[in-house]
């Protein structure tokens, strides 16, 4: 989907973008990368993830590093699309997969990605999207289709410049859909999650950090549309907003007839550090069956003064004072945070959020 076509649909979808005018944003922002924007490239523990590195969109082979995954698994190009297509081999394919972005200031006016994903039954994949810092617009289509009994552990860092990104997940039966996701650094961004439990018992989990300051605007919309019995879904997103940020989260909690014993829960908290940031949530429970379990939740507040004080007091400056806070706020979510590998990259990330 180009940036054309993500303009257009908010211009069709009014509702479902009333807090992200893309067109206003785009005209009104222009991109600074500061020079401690990312983590460098390669930082992360290459020795237990395959690291499949595109530059301008364009798959590189010849820099990424495959481990014991087969150079085969990735098929297309940027015009027609790439797709990860791993079918009765999919149970062969333990070792983590990273995918790298990098474009350059030279690159063209954006970067459309299209992904197809495809996990054929009982296969296990877990995989990181991982766009580094850039001034250049990028915008991601990315379909995924979990055949009976599979599972995907998907983890997503977008680190810095305008990012569009629609990902639609379909889970059959007896699927696990896993998705974290953190957003920094972003002018404008949307991480839009839309995952169909197709059937029953499959189960999703749907996480997230954003980190926002300046002018940064940054939107998780995330839907879950249980259509099968005994499914269950959970969505737990955390927000930090400094300056004259803006954050939104919309949730939505769809329930079929039929969908019975549904188990399906969801949560935003949002944490401001200036009286200029600006956080909006929309949670949405839409349910037509009546033997469900389905709630939600949403807070928005500012630091604990008394904590600041208490930190103050013991010699740490405001900044410090704050960073442990903020730190105390989304551990949390870290610490629960699968494969293991993955705790120390999306610490350095915020690490580095921290110290701009």
């Amino acid at each position: 989907m180009t940036l054309a076509a993500f303009i257009e649909r908010s211009k069709r979808e009014k509702e479902g973008w009333r807090y992200t005018d893309l067109e206003a944003l785009l005209a009104s922002k222009k991109t600074v990368i500061p020079a401690k924007a990312g983590i460098p490239l390669g930082s992360a523990a290459e020795n237990s993830s395959a690291r499949l590195l595109f530059k301008n969109g364009v798959f590189q082979p010849k820099l990424s590093t495959f481990g014991s995954v087969p150079s085969c698994i990735l098929m297309g190009d940027l015009a027609s699309g790439y797709s990860l297509t791993l079918g009765e081999k999919t149970c062969l394919v333990s070792q983590p997969i990273e995918l790298v972005f990098e474009t350059d200031q030279e690159s063209s006016e954006e970067i459309p990605l299209k992904f197809s994903i495809d996990i054929g039954d009982n296969g296990r994949l877990t995989l990181l999207e991982n766009y580094r810092p850039t001034p250049i617009p990028v915008t991601v289509d990315m379909d995924v289709t979990l055949r009976p009994r599979a599972k995907l552990v998907h983890g997503k860092i977008a680190a810095g410049g305008p990012h569009l990104a629609l990902h639609k997940v379909r889970a059959q039966t007896g699927c696990y859909y896993s998705n974290f996701s953190l957003l920094r650094g972003s002018a404008p961004a949307r991480h839009e999650l839309d995952v169909a439990l197709e059937g029953e018992e499959s189960q999703t989990s749907l996480n997230g950090i954003m980190l926002l300051r300046g002018h940064d605007h940054a939107d998780i919309t995330a839907r879950v549309a249980h259509k099968a019995p005994r499914c269950t879904s959970r969505q737990n997103y955390r927000s930090v907003l400094d300056d004259a940020s803006r954050g939104v989260f919309q949730g939505k909690i769809a329930v079929s007839p039929g969908a019975q014993k549904t188990d399906s829960y969801q949560l935003s908290r949002a944490l401001l550090l200036s009286d200029k940031a600006e956080m909006d949530a929309k949670p949405e429970l839409e349910i037509y069956a009546d033997d469900v379990k389905c709630s939600h939740g949403s807070s928005i507040g500012d630091l604990d003064e008394n904590a600041m004080f208490y930190l103050r007091s013991r010699g740490l400056n405001e900044k410090e004072a704050q960073a442990v806070l903020v730190e105390g706020f989304i551990s949390e979510m870290l610490d629960a945070l699968q494969p293991n590998e993955w705790r120390e990259i999306f610490r350095r990330e915020i690490e580095a959020w921290h110290d701009l």
